[in-house]
């Protein structure tokens, strides 16, 4: 039977693990948790993992203390590249297990943290979504069929469908930024650190999302109009080769794409601590938050 002391450290690593994958869903590489969790558990697991696997393991091997002493050291090394809101849920889980009075943990909020926790990025998330279906809509009235599942494609020219395609989705990309530095600039007044952190995070996320989808789109509208770049195909399926061929080719088309995507992320790097207010969403901020 785990005595209590063993129950707050199982309930402190469940917690802590949770908040430093933050928004991966499982299953999980495990690599995610290399710092965190015992050697022996971790070459036991799979490539692809879930916490109640991993915990499980710790138990079987019995290397819950081993992994607790583990994540310790290793909060220290990622504590300031963890987001505000995971900082926060770890402190709290250390609270709440009695850690922090027992010395075994010496984790403190960043300077500008509170503030952080006080933009509405739930709101700002529902604004991306919201573009993002009105996007990926404009796409499919293209010809690009971005959603699943998808159905037949409208037949255009590829070259219309790259171009246009592309700037759909870049206008998306720069709305999610515009949208988020709104977030910040009307809970904060300016865009500190730990938020162009976050600003540029949601950035990466949105972009590698676009990135599959249109690559996805392409090679969808591709397979049913083979005959826009094997002529020879005609009404005939495809071989192995002939797809490969055609996947190749929609790799190339997307070099712009990728090059666009970069630029942006530079421009988040540098990104100004500036107010930024985008007219078009700050109302949905100025609303009071709705409890559920």
């Amino acid at each position: 039977m785990n005595s209590p002391a063993d129950n707050s450290q199982i309930a402190f690593l469940h917690g802590t693990w949770r908040a430093v994958l933050q928004d991966q869903p499982e299953p999980f590489r495990k690599e995610l948790l290399s710092d965190f969790v015992s050697s022996d558990v971790l070459l036991s697991l799979p490539a692809q993992t879930t916490l109640t696997h991993v915990l499980h393991e710790c138990h079987a091997r019995e290397a819950v203390q081993e992994s607790y002493i583990k994540s310790f050291l290793g909060l220290r090394k990622v504590w300031e590249r963890l987001t505000p809101e995971s900082r926060h849920t770890i402190i709290q889980y250390g609270n709440k297990c009695g850690l922090q009075k027992q010395g075994g943990l010496r984790l403190s909020p960043l300077e500008d943290d509170q503030a952080a926790l006080t933009i509405r990025w739930d709101t700002a998330n529902r604004l991306y979504e919201s573009a993002r279906t009105a996007a990926f809509r404009a796409c499919g009235e293209l010809g690009l069929e971005m959603v699943q599942p998808r159905g037949t494609p409208k037949p255009n020219e590829f070259h219309v469908l790259v171009n246009r395609g592309r700037e759909i989705l870049l206008s998306l990309l720069r709305e999610r930024t515009n949208i988020d530095k709104t977030a910040v600039t009307m809970a904060v007044g300016y865009v500190t650190p730990v938020a162009r952190t976050k600003l540029a995070r949601n950035l990466s996320v949105a972009s590698q999302e676009c990135l599959e989808v249109f690559r996805a789109a392409l090679v969808h509208w591709a397979m049913h109009n083979p005959a826009a770049f094997l002529p020879a195909a005609g009404g005939m399926e495809l071989n192995a080769a002939e797809e490969t061929q055609i996947r190749d080719y929609v790799e190339e088309c997307l070099a712009p794409w990728r090059r666009d995507c970069e630029k942006l992320r530079q421009d988040a790097d540098g990104m100004s601590s500036e107010p930024t207010i985008y007219e078009k969403v700050r109302r949905c901020f100025q609303e009071p938050a709705v409890l559920h």
